[in-house]
This record gives C-alpha cells, structure tokens and sequence, in this order.
C-alpha cells in the first residue's frame, strides 16, 4: 500500500514537471514574439492551451514567470556554451563557436531582453548575474589564446563584455543572418575596421585582478 502511494506521488510529480516545462515553452514563445510588457497572462494561458487559473498554480505572477522563462534561457545557453568549449579549433574557430550560441538566444528572446533595459529591477538583475557567467566562457576562450600568442594581452573581461555587446547589437540588424552576425562579430573582434593600422598608445591594456572598467549601456 505504502509503494502505490509512493509511485502515485512519483507520477504526479512528473506530470506536474511536464505541465510545468509545457507552460515555461508556452510563455517563452510569447515573451519572444510580444515582449514582456504586451504579454498577458492570458496570452500565455491560451498558448499553452490550459486556463488562466492553472497557470497561477505554477506561478504567482507574470513576472515570476518570466523569471523562470528567462532563468531557463540562460541555463540552457550555459549548457551549449559549455559544450562549445569542448570542441577544438584554433582562436577564430573557438571564438565563432561560442558566438554562434550567443547570437541566436539574444535574437530569440530580443524584445524580452530589450524590457531588461526599462522593466523592474528584478529583471536586470537576473541577465547582470547570468552575464558574468556566459562571460566566463568567452574569458576563458581569450586567455588561451593569448598564452598560445594568438591574441594580444587585452583585459579579457573587457573583451568579453565588448563581443556579449556586439552580439546585442548586430541582431538588430534583422537583414543579417545569425550565422552572418556571428560572422562579423568575430571579425570585427579580430580584425577591427581599420586593418592594418597600429593600435593607439594606451588601448593595449591589461587591467590589474579584480579591478573593473566602468559599466556599459547595453546590454544594462
């Protein structure tokens, strides 16, 4: 009797991730299309085919479940992102394979990430968090290349900040494809505008442990 009522508890606890997980899809679909302020609840509800009162089952809020939305966003790019960093390849290769992440999940899930920007405080902070780490990624990429002399000494942290931004902004160049914006992100990354032309004194920099630049706009 106790092992039926164990397995019943088991199961219902499945059900409620699979309904949980359907209702996380859901939402993401019309985040991405709508943005965080356009969407409503109802929305999301009829999205994922079950009634408004079922979603506040799950969620006490919009904004909670945006907070889940995005959270698992960000997981699943850490997820890949660390599998990119498995492959081999030279410092161009290893580069494009983690920008090739970054730019379509930005591209996705542009709009909601835009209301980072302007929404309430809670959001910001979640991609402020997050972004250090999808950084340490790229970070990790860069000081490789520059032991193996593949890259000049430049802070890293500030190299990485500088190719999370420029992925920001080339998908708003919606005539671009992702692989094209990942293209010229690393490009630009490694060879700049002016090809050729010396590096002003004083850009070659290398911050000192733990001391930080002064923060950017985008993404805020």
């Amino acid at each position: 009797m106790e092992q039926r009522t164990d397995d019943k508890s088991s199961g219902e606890e499945h059900w409620r991730d699979v309904r949980r997980n359907n209702l996380l899809d859901a939402a993401g679909r019309i985040f991405a299309r709508q943005g965080y302020d356009s969407a409503s609840v109802d929305d999301i509800a009829f999205e994922a085919g079950i009634g408004k009162a079922t979603v506040y089952r799950y969620f006490s809020s919009k904004e909670a479940l945006f907070e889940a939305v995005f959270a698992q966003t960000l997981d699943d790019l850490e997820v890949r992102l660390d599998s990119a960093l498995l492959r081999e390849g030279n410092f161009r290769e290893r580069l494009t394979y983690l920008v090739a992440e970054i730019v379509p999940t930005v591209r996705t899930h542009l709009s909601t990430i835009r209301d980072l920007n302007e929404g309430e405080n809670s959001k910001r902070r979640i991609f402020r968090r997050r972004r250090g780490a999808i950084a340490q990624r790229l970070i990790t990429v860069i000081e490789e290349a520059q032991r193996r002399g593949e890259a000049r000494i430049y802070d890293a942290d500030m190299a990485a900040r500088l190719l999370i931004g420029m992925a920001w902004i080339g998908v708003g160049a919606d005539y671009l494809s992702d692989i094209e914006v990942t293209r010229d992100v690393v490009d630009m990354a490694l060879n700049g505008i002016a090809q050729g032309r010396p590096v002003p004194e004083g850009r070659v920099t290398r911050l000192e442990p733990g001391r930080r630049g002064r923060k950017g706009r985008a993404p805020s």
